[in-house]
């Protein structure tokens, strides 16, 4: 099904009751690298991972996805918007190499063109993380030295510097 799960997040706190604990300097963007509009699931991305080796802890599959064992990303945003969670904000992604430790990843479905409920949704989702953390940095992947990728398909600083709003030439008209 095309179940998306939420997570509201608060500036304090996380939705267990506790504080966030990892010191997080970036928000990493990226792209699915699946063909534009196309809908996949955290699961989907969650088996891609596996097979590359990628594994969550168990304490935090306790505590937040347990039918998640491997995903990387924390926040996987679908075509028609919705934001489904992937790994646990306290837990260290598997998106970034030599950058996940204090970094939170966002992925986008697709590949260089995204649903304006997409790009509403990404604007959300990081202007809620820098309530938890306004001094983080926010990068795509291929802005991250030593990254030789296209991940996420676009400029993510002339995204923030167009007020978050979609970047021309970068908007999927209609999800497949």
């Amino acid at each position: 099904g095309r179940t998306a799960f939420h997570l509201n997040l608060s500036p304090t706190r996380c939705h267990h009751g506790g504080m966030y604990t990892r010191q997080i300097t970036g928000i990493v963007i990226h792209c699915s690298a699946t063909r534009n509009g196309e809908w996949h699931t955290v699961y989907d991305i969650d088996q891609w991972h596996r097979a590359r080796g990628f594994s969550c802890t168990d304490e935090f599959r306790r505590k937040m996805n347990p039918d998640l064992a491997s995903i990387g990303y924390h926040f996987v945003i679908y075509p028609n918007g919705a934001i489904a969670t992937g790994r646990h904000l306290d837990e260290v992604g598997a998106h970034a190499q030599g950058y996940n430790n204090k970094s939170i990843g966002i992925c986008l479905l697709g590949t260089d063109q995204f649903t304006l409920e997409q790009w509403d949704s990404l604007r959300g989702n990081i202007m809620s993380l820098q309530k938890l953390w306004p001094e983080a940095r926010i990068v795509g992947h291929r802005d991250l030295p030593n990254v030789h990728k296209e991940c996420p398909g676009f400029d993510v600083s002339a995204f923030l510097a167009g007020g978050m709003q979609p970047l021309p030439g970068h908007i999927l008209e209609q999800a497949a």
